[in-house]
């Protein structure tokens, strides 16, 4: 049997507290995700399960506009990214997993700097070490940071499984739909919560 880990990708106050978060998902998202979320990462604990989490930090605004992209984005007021250069600098609060999603035995890694949590952290060595061979993603947001991590995986040859409910996108519905689509077709597959606890408990 393939050994499992549970992945959080960016579940911090910076997307989901809507009284801080810089680049905020919709609030029904924010729901959604987190209560989903914590009923996965809680059974995997209690089925011995390791619960891994990444998030993504910045010493500061430049290390974030020096993505072109990014950049550009920051000058297109109206655009979900505006507000980009304020996202996430070490030492602030939106960097923090959400407490309820987050125990003493968890693993937290090294903060990503872009979308991808197998670039420049210590992700790699963290499963080399608890033998994982299949990821079982939470996460925001579905089409950049949650489908990044499904291409990283499987050109790793781990296998990646998102839970549908447990992963949203500030973008909106048709994006988070659109990641999911992807997804499912060439990169891993997607689970309801329900099919994804039935596996953990098999």
């Amino acid at each position: 049997m393939q050994k499992t880990a549970i992945l959080t990708v960016d579940l911090h106050h910076g997307h989901l507290d809507p009284e801080i978060a810089t680049l905020p998902v919709p609030e029904s998202t924010r729901e959604r995700v987190v209560e989903h979320a914590e009923t996965l990462v809680t059974r995997a604990r209690d089925a011995g399960y390791p619960v891994i989490h990444v998030t993504t930090g910045y010493r500061d605004a430049r290390e974030i506009l020096s993505n072109p992209k990014w950049s550009a984005t920051e000058e297109s007021e109206g655009d979900s990214r505006e507000s980009i250069s304020e996202h996430n600098i070490i030492g602030s609060k939106g960097l923090d997993i959400l407490p309820e999603l987050h125990e003493p035995e968890d693993v937290v890694l090294q903060p990503k700097k872009r979308y991808s949590p197998f670039v420049d952290t210590d992700i790699e060595f963290v499963l080399r070490t608890h033998d994982v061979e299949k990821l079982v993603i939470a996460g925001v947001n579905t089409n950049t940071c949650v489908q990044c991590t499904c291409f990283e995986a499987t050109n790793r040859d781990y296998e990646a499984v998102v839970v549908e409910d447990c992963v949203g996108s500030m973008d909106g519905e048709e994006f988070h739909e659109f990641g999911l689509m992807n997804i499912d077709q060439a990169l891993g597959r997607v689970l309801s919560l329900e099919e994804a606890l039935d596996e953990l408990d098999a």
